[in-house]
C-alpha cells in the first residue's frame, strides 16, 4: 500500500499546481484600450525648414517673448521647422507664428518674422547661401 500511496503523491502535488493555473487563465479578458497619438514630426514624411534673415535670432524655450533664451542664431542658418504655433502673435507691430524649430541638436522656439520658410532642405540650403 505504501507504494501507491508513494506513487500518487508526485500525481497529486502536479494536479494540484496546475490548477490555479487553469483558474487564472479563465479569467474574462479586459478590453483593450484605445489610446489616440498625435501626429509627431518623427512619423511625418516630410518637414518645412526655415532660414534666419536677420543678424541673430533669439532661440527660446517656449513660444513667448520673455521666455528664456537657449541659444542665439546667426543669419543663414537652416533650421529644421518641428511645429508651430496656433495663432500668430503681434511683436512690436509685426504679426507672426511662433515656429518650434531643431538646430543642430538645439530645440527652442523662434519668432517667425525672421524666418524664411522654405518646403525642403535643399531650398533652404541655396537660400541660405544666396545670404552670404
Amino acid at each position: 500500500m505504501k507504494r501507491t500511496t508513494t506513487a500518487t503523491l508526485p500525481v497529486l502535488i502536479l494536479v494540484l499546481s496546475i490548477a490555479p493555473l487553469s483558474l487564472v487563465s479563465c479569467e474574462k479578458e479586459q478590453p483593450v484600450e484605445r489610446i489616440d497619438l498625435p501626429p509627431t514630426p518623427v512619423l511625418t514624411l516630410s518637414s518645412d525648414w526655415a532660414v534666419i534673415r536677420s543678424p541673430f535670432l533669439r532661440l527660446r524655450e517656449e513660444p513667448l517673448q520673455k521666455a528664456k533664451i537657449v541659444a542665439h542664431l546667426r543669419q543663414g542658418s537652416v533650421l529644421e521647422i518641428i511645429t508651430r504655433t496656433e495663432a500668430k502673435e503681434t511683436i512690436d507691430n509685426v504679426s507672426a507664428y511662433w515656429f518650434q524649430v531643431n538646430f543642430g541638436g538645439l530645440r527652442g522656439w523662434v519668432f517667425g518674422a525672421f524666418l524664411e520658410v522654405l518646403d525642403s532642405k535643399s531650398k533652404a540650403e541655396s537660400f541660405a547661401a544666396e545670404l552670404e
